[in-house]
């Protein structure tokens, strides 16, 4: 129990902390300068964006309340970075795998919370960023739970730093369903070409660890989803391990072995 109360509050810390992180650097930027912008209403910079959105506070009980939901979730990423959504996402190894980890995520969390689909706005260079996020609701607030960017904050907040522009838009009880009847009515996929494809490309990554990787994950569905961006499973084509109670997804494993983000 303490173990896990020094993990939240070390997630909260991080969170609170006034560093943006992208990608291997760290960068420090003047909140004088950033205030300055807002006032005369200049564009701001990708790194002010991510900062002003790092530095609201989270409190510890919204953390607690996702690491509680999350708890059965597990991910594997193309055989190399595995553990819990927070462990990877706390150390950046998410980025690029929007689709996927939303839409597993998701599973875990109130029927009527969504996911959001469409365009970030970055900066004057990058000013459509396709992506995906989680909205939730915790004590009458929504929230922004984007693991792959790394970021947790209120939705008005993520919304409006942004610039979002939502192109699609699914609930949990959707994806829900969806992966439960694509797992549970599995068929089989030893010579479709979508199997051929993965194993071709994860020998190419994994070389001689394959063949142990291979004994892992038996018993795991692939799941695909159309390109359609109100679909469910949009970009999906994860591996998934599930245990199902009473039509309720309780574990999920998943391994991530293509990038469509």
């Amino acid at each position: 129990m303490r173990e896990k109360s020094i993990f939240i509050i070390d997630i909260c810390i991080f969170y609170d902390n006034i560093f943006v992180k992208k990608r291997s650097e760290r960068s420090m930027i003047g909140v004088n300068d950033i205030l300055k912008k807002i006032i005369f209403e200049e564009p701001l910079t990708e790194e002010e964006k991510f900062k002003i959105l790092r530095s609201k506070r989270i409190e510890p009980k919204v953390v607690e309340y996702l690491m509680e939901k999350l708890n059965n979730l597990y991910i594997e990423v193309l055989g190399k970075y595995k553990g819990s959504l927070f462990e990877l996402m706390k150390n950046e190894k998410l980025e690029g795998w929007c689709w996927q980890t939303t839409e597993s995520a998701i599973v875990f969390l109130d029927d009527d919370d969504y996911i959001e689909r469409g365009n970030l706005k970055f900066d004057e260079r990058t000013k459509e960023y396709y992506h995906s996020w989680i909205c939730f609701n915790f004590d009458n607030e929504e929230y922004v739970l984007d693991p792959c960017l790394n970021l947790l904050c209120k939705k008005s907040d993520y919304s409006k730093i942004f610039e979002v522009n939502v192109k699609g838009k699914v609930s949990a009880i959707e994806v829900k369903k969806e992966l439960i009847k694509q797992v549970t009515t599995h068929k089989k996929e030893e010579l479709s070409i979508e199997k051929k494809n993965i194993e071709l490309f994860m020998k190419k990554i994994m070389g001689d660890s394959y063949d142990s990787y291979i004994e892992r994950t038996k018993g795991e569905v692939v799941v695909h989803g159309p390109e359609d961006i109100n679909t469910p499973l949009y970009r999906n084509g994860a591996g998934y391990k599930t245990e199902i109670e009473n039509e309720k997804i309780k574990k999920l494993t998943v391994h991530y072995y293509y990038c469509d983000c």
